[in-house]
């Protein structure tokens, strides 16, 4: 409840017994004390963990990516952050790879990449249907580690960007070199209209698959 100061009553913090005061943007407020309900579930120790990552998947991108999901938070008062954020554990949630840039209504029709990427000697072999993708335009294709890296830091836990884009008109990326071969991958593919990411003024949505150890 709020508190008006007072002669009697001045600027109140901290607990006592089962009382806490604070002050909130210029406002003195006094509550009982909770402690935070915690069961710590499977399910919630999994979407702590899921959250934990994000911060380093946002670092890892791209700045034209970047500055793309800013666009895409503008008109919903949200962060870039944030709308990575709340597509990426959506899709962890559910079991799905994150796809990093959510997808518009004609994502399916323009792009679908195939479902039994494999990796093999440290290589990510993707194949894809075009759709209604326009055959010039191209994709980009980014990989991240299904699970972090556990023994000496041996890689990063972000997105690494492969390193040139291919004409949707080839239907296949050459193959994406990994740093281990008895890791899963997340494959994550984009479509834009020019040859190199960072002249790109059209991003689609992201289309994902696992790429698939051999181990």
């Amino acid at each position: 409840m709020k508190v008006t100061p007072s002669v009697l009553v001045g600027s109140l913090s901290g607990k006592s017994g089962g009382t806490v005061a604070s002050n909130w943007k210029g406002r003195q407020l006094v509550r009982r004390h909770v402690i935070p309900h915690n069961p710590k579930t499977v399910a919630q120790l999994a979407q702590r963990a899921h959250m934990a990552r994000m911060s380093a998947w946002f670092r890892s991108l791209p700045a034209t990516l970047v500055t793309k999901l800013n666009e895409l938070g503008t008109p919903l008062q949200m962060s870039g952050f944030n709308v990575m954020t709340k597509e990426d554990l959506h899709d962890l949630a559910i079991s799905e790879p994150p796809e990093i840039i959510p997808g518009n209504p004609e994502n399916d029709a323009l792009f679908s990449v195939a479902d039994n990427s494999s990796i093999t000697t440290k290589e990510v072999d993707i194949i894809w249907v075009p759709g209604a993708a326009l055959l010039t335009h191209y994709v980009v294709a980014l990989t991240c580690p299904v699970t972090p890296a556990e023994v000496a830091k041996e890689e990063p836990d972000g997105w690494t960007l492969t390193p040139t884009p291919v004409l949707v008109s080839a239907g296949s990326y050459p193959p994406i070199t990994v740093l281990n071969a008895a890791k899963d991958y997340w494959v994550v593919c984009i479509v834009i209209d020019t040859a190199t990411l960072v002249a790109a003024t059209k991003i689609s949505g992201g289309v994902s698959c696992v790429g698939t150890s051999g181990a």
